[in-house]
């Protein structure tokens, strides 16, 4: 008997040991070649390659001791989606210059454009110049109902006072524009934003926040349409200097035409539990998307062997690398709060897999003291430097900074990494009034983080290779180990959560 009862707690104790020792990029790295290979597709929802990742995740947090915490005690929380592709565009421009009318012809090289329905493929109507949206509801409506309205993509350098992209097209759209057409300014960007809307738009299913077409348009072919209207060449910088600026309407109308290929899904979110012994003393919740863009390019008749395939090594198959060994860490910590785990789909078509949680959330969304999503970390070398995304937007910042100490991990207070506050899932819970923070060394260094973007981002060569840079994503993980530990515990934390 006494032998046997040996037996039993090494088996048992024995992972616990394990999990106790720091996350190494050895063990990210096992991780990632599966997440990032090519027989997992990509990651794309509602294919083969998401089936794949989300049966990885569960086993693996299986494993590790976590319960299934969706809705009726499984693993997979469905998340319904609609797909729109753009499948053909074309528009012709008609403008108003010394008492005549020309009209100019917009092929796809220059307009891309998609419907909000399959049925809906042609409008006419007048242009305006949105600008930036920053008017009062009555009088943007005013000024944009009914109307095609050209809205800037990117903001003019120092405006941070206007409204992000995604607040100005939401708005114009309340504001009754028939169509949102977004100006591409740099020829360098067009191809990138181009293959992204021809993957398709995707939104959640209910989701009426549509304008009747939506689409993107090179602003060289908006600055010709101006040019022939005798307007200055220098119309956009005369524009974007005026603090004062209200939509104005161009002397064009647009006659636009698109088909659009519309189809229904089903994704999933991940979710998984470790249960504390204090539930009732609120829980904490850790997240990353776990997809990507599947195969994101065509095929090339002249080179069929081409790569195809969007990986997503770093994003985020390193960000979900992370949640599997921080809830392996944990699982052996005894919290007293509960420690939610969370995959999401479809983060990069608009954080959807975060907004489907809250709104459908496992526990009572106030429960919840503290978020922190992980998002593409594998790119810095082991640093002591970390970018907290959040950092200023909560009363949790002095906490933060006392793990931080304890780590060893010297936080970037340049303001800079907040740029992406709302281009990840943190987002969502920070609009919920939930401290979120995304914490990692990845984008405390700015030159790298830089040339990810103009180069592996989004594309293909986001692949696992002997050079991907893990050392600060190993710092990363065994940091969000400790916040974990941290805000778990109400001795060191002995805040109550706002639903208490």
């Amino acid at each position: 008997m006494r032998s046997l009862f040996v037996a039993a707690v090494v088996t048992i104790c024995l992972p616990n040991l394990l999990h106790a020792k720091p996350i190494t990029e050895s063990d990210l790295r096992e991780h990632i070649a599966i997440l990032a290979s090519d027989d997992f597709q990509g990651r794309k929802p509602g294919t083969e390659g998401e089936n794949k990742t989300i049966n990885y995740i569960a086993s693996q947090w299986s494993d590790a001791g976590l319960v299934p915490a969706a809705t009726g005690g499984v693993w997979y929380e469905p998340v319904a989606l609609m797909e729109r592709k753009a499948s053909g565009s074309s528009a012709i421009f008609s403008v108003e210059a010394s008492n005549r009318s020309r009209d100019f012809t917009a092929s796809q090289k220059n307009i891309v454009l998609r419907g909000r329905d399959a049925t809906e493929n042609a409008l006419a109507g007048p242009v305006v110049y949105a600008g930036y949206a920053n008017e009062k509801s009555e009088e943007l409506r005013r000024l944009v109902s009914g109307k095609v309205a050209l809205l800037p993509l990117s903001k003019p350098t120092g405006r941070d006072d206007l409204p992000d992209y995604r607040d100005r097209r939401k708005q114009l759209i309340k504001a009754g524009a028939a169509a949102v057409i977004s100006i591409i300014a740099s020829e360098g960007r067009w191809n990138r934003v181009k293959r992204l809307v021809q993957r398709g738009e995707m939104r959640l299913e209910g989701d009426n926040q549509h304008a009747k077409f939506e689409g993107i348009i090179r602003q060289k072919f908006v600055r010709k349409l101006l040019k022939k209207a005798s307007l200055d060449k220098r119309q956009f910088k005369i524009w974007q200097d005026d603090t004062d600026f209200r939509a104005t309407d161009l002397p064009m109308r647009a006659d636009l035409f698109a088909e659009t290929d519309i189809r229904g899904l089903v994704s999933h979110n991940v979710i998984g539990k470790i249960p504390g012994s204090k539930p009732k003393s609120g829980a904490v919740l850790f997240l990353g998307h776990w997809d990507h863009f599947g195969e994101c390019r065509r095929e090339d008749p002249d080179d069929p062997g081409k790569d195809r395939i969007c990986n997503g090594a770093v994003d985020n198959a390193s960000g979900i690398s992370l949640l599997i060994e921080t809830a392996k860490r944990l699982t052996s910590s005894r919290p007293e709060r509960d420690i939610y785990f969370l995959a999401t789909t479809a983060e990069e078509r608009g954080l959807l897999g975060a907004y489907a949680f809250v709104e459908n959330p496992p526990t009572a969304i106030e429960n919840f003291i503290a978020a922190f999503n992980a998002d593409s970390i594998a790119i810095a070398k082991e640093e002591t430097n970390i970018a907290v995304v959040g950092l200023g937007e909560t009363e949790l910042d002095p906490d933060i900074e006392k793990v931080a100490n304890k780590e060893n991990r010297k936080i970037d207070r340049s303001g800079k990494p907040n740029a992406y506050l709302k281009r990840q899932d943190g987002y969502v819970f920070l609009e919920q009034g939930i401290p979120a923070y995304m914490i990692t060394s990845a984008f405390a260094d700015e030159t790298l983080l830089n040339a990810f973007i103009a180069g592996a981002y989004h594309d293909v060569s986001d692949e696992l290779d002997d050079d991907l840079p893990l050392g600060g994503a190993a710092a990363d993980a065994n940091f969000h180990v400790a916040l974990g530990r941290y805000f778990g515990s109400t001795e060191t934390f002995p805040q109550k959560a706002s639903g208490e």
